[in-house]
């Protein structure tokens, strides 16, 4: 992995010694430490589904009850964070989410 400048921002992001032709990336904090751990394109694609999911439960931007968001990951995952879980986690936490989404609709376990 190899640190990038960001053409979009002032930041920076790592990426495989072989991009463009290795699509492993990860981007950063503003602080510098790693915002994922680096994935390729499948895992990104799961992890933008699931933080959409999660979205839609609770809430995004300035309306996102992050606390109850997080406290809920943290139960239901390794490692309460969406950004660090790998392919097989990340299909079970859709169905995880999915299932929390019922319960909230319904109100029992459909």
């Amino acid at each position: 992995m190899r640190l990038r400048p960001s053409k979009f921002n002032k930041g920076s992001w790592y990426g495989c010694s072989n991009f463009p032709k290795c699509k492993i990336t990860s981007a950063l904090h503003p602080d510098g430490t790693l915002l994922s751990t680096p994935a390729d394109n499948k895992v990104k694609i799961l992890r933008i589904q699931c933080h959409a999911l999660a979205d839609r439960l609770w809430g995004k931007g300035t309306k996102c009850d992050k606390q109850a968001m997080y406290y809920w990951l943290k139960k239901n995952t390794r490692t309460g964070h969406i950004g660090l879980l790998e392919k097989d986690e990340l299909f079970m936490l859709l169905k995880k989410i999915r299932e929390h989404a019922k319960k909230l609709i319904y109100g029992r376990n459909n």
